[in-house]
């Protein structure tokens, strides 16, 4: 009768740390959240010249009495954002499918993209609706701080920080959210306004090359989270 050795049975807690040492591989090979951030800080730097050599555009209507309210803003700019919007997530799209040939690892990155397209729809739709009935604005923003928070988020850059919020969430990534709310926070705020002290076309500036600035910084520092940490670290 030989002997014959029998393998002993693997320890159900090297299983479960095998299991999570992979998923976390996994999840790590999955973040590329570093891309978005850079596309739309480009985006937002470009927008400096379609706002400010876009041709203004003025709109006015009755207020309740007796009076006008106009708004003057940039045609070309209008046009710009749901445009590039649109255009930066159809190329974080060709990005993640690319990434995830050539690594053999997908994201869901689908419901960040589809969220952010209909986001950009909407606030492009409100942006028009807007444009042309300033009175209406102005009764909103003329309202409690609330509602200026509200309508900052209805804007692009509002419309970018709450679609990363959905990708922080996909990408299980808390430095991507840390950094989100504090982009979120940048944006929604008033910091940048009112730097000068007359009127002039480049008002808009410091506001959006704060947010574009933010988004730069973003995407630097989570493209060094990524690489730091490393796809094979346990």
């Amino acid at each position: 009768m030989a002997n014959q050795s029998i393998p002993a049975r693997e320890d159900p807690r090297d299983l479960l740390s095998t299991t999570q040492d992979l998923s976390r591989r996994v999840r790590l090979a999955q973040r590329g959240a570093w891309f978005p951030l850079l596309v739309f800080a480009a985006i937002t730097l470009a927008a400096i010249p379609f706002t400010r050599y876009g041709g203004l555009a003025r709109h006015c209507s009755a207020v309740h009495g007796d009076g006008y309210v106009c708004l003057v803003q940039s045609a070309l700019a209008l046009w710009y954002w749901p445009i590039a919007v649109v255009a930066g997530y159809l190329l974080i799209t060709w990005f993640y499918v690319h990434r995830s040939a050539q690594r053999g690892v997908g994201t869901s990155v689908r419901p960040y993209v589809v969220v952010g397209v209909v986001l950009a729809a909407l606030v492009g739709a409100w942006a028009f609706w807007a444009d042309v009935h300033p009175a209406f604005l102005a009764e909103v923003l003329s309202r409690q701080e609330p509602n200026r928070v509200l309508y900052r988020l209805a804007t692009p850059a509002g419309v970018i920080g709450l679609a990363l919020l959905l990708l922080a969430w996909i990408e299980r990534s808390w430095t991507l959210f840390g950094l989100t709310i504090a982009y979120l926070v940048v944006a929604v705020s008033t910091v940048g306004v009112d730097w000068y002290s007359h009127p002039t076309p480049w008002a808009f500036l410091p506001h959006v090359a704060i947010d574009g600035a933010v988004l730069l910084i973003a995407g630097v520092i989570v493209a060094f989270a990524h690489r730091t940490d490393g796809p094979t670290r346990a």
